[in-house]
C-alpha cells in the first residue's frame, strides 16, 4: 500500500509539474503575443481625419450702404472668415462659409463660398470661389 501511495504521489508530482511547465510556457508565449501586439499598435502612426467646417456669418446692412458697398463688406468677411477656419484647425481639409445678410429684422444667405485647403492657398480669394445668391438683394429691399 505504501508503494501504490507513493507511486500514485510521485505520478501527481509529476503531472502537476508538467501542468505548471504547460502553463508557464502558455503564459509566456501569451505575454509575449500581447507585447508584439501592443508594440504594433503603439509604433503605427495615428490616421488624421480630414473634415469640413460649416461655418456661417450674420452681417448687418448699414443703412446708407448700397448693395455692392454690403458685398465687398460680405467679401471681407467672408475672405477673414475663411481663413480663420483653416488656422483653428489644421485638420480642417475644406470650409463652407455662408454669409447671411440682415436688413431691418429680414434676414437671408446672400452668398456662400466653399472652398478646400490647396484651393485657398493657391487663390485666396473669396470672391472666386463664392456662389452668390441674386435675389438676395430684391429680398433685402436694396
Amino acid at each position: 500500500m505504501t508503494s501504490w501511495r507513493h507511486s500514485l504521489g510521485r505520478w501527481s508530482q509529476q503531472l502537476l509539474s508538467q501542468g505548471l511547465t504547460t502553463r508557464w510556457n502558455f503564459t509566456i508565449k501569451l505575454g509575449s503575443v500581447t507585447a508584439i501586439a501592443l508594440t504594433t499598435v503603439l509604433s503605427a502612426p495615428l490616421v488624421a481625419q480630414a473634415y469640413t467646417s460649416r461655418v456661417t456669418l450674420f452681417v448687418t446692412r448699414n443703412q446708407d450702404d448700397s448693395y455692392e458697398t454690403f458685398l465687398r463688406q460680405c467679401d471681407a468677411i467672408a475672405r477673414a472668415g475663411v481663413q480663420r477656419s483653416f488656422d483653428a484647425d489644421p485638420l480642417t481639409s475644406e470650409v463652407v462659409l455662408v454669409i447671411v445678410g440682415e436688413n431691418q429684422g429680414l434676414a437671408l444667405p446672400v452668398m456662400e463660398v466653399a472652398v478646400t485647403r490647396s484651393e485657398w492657398e493657391f487663390l485666396p480669394d473669396p470672391q472666386y470661389w463664392a456662389r452668390y445668391y441674386n435675389n438676395a438683394s430684391n429680398l433685402l429691399d436694396l
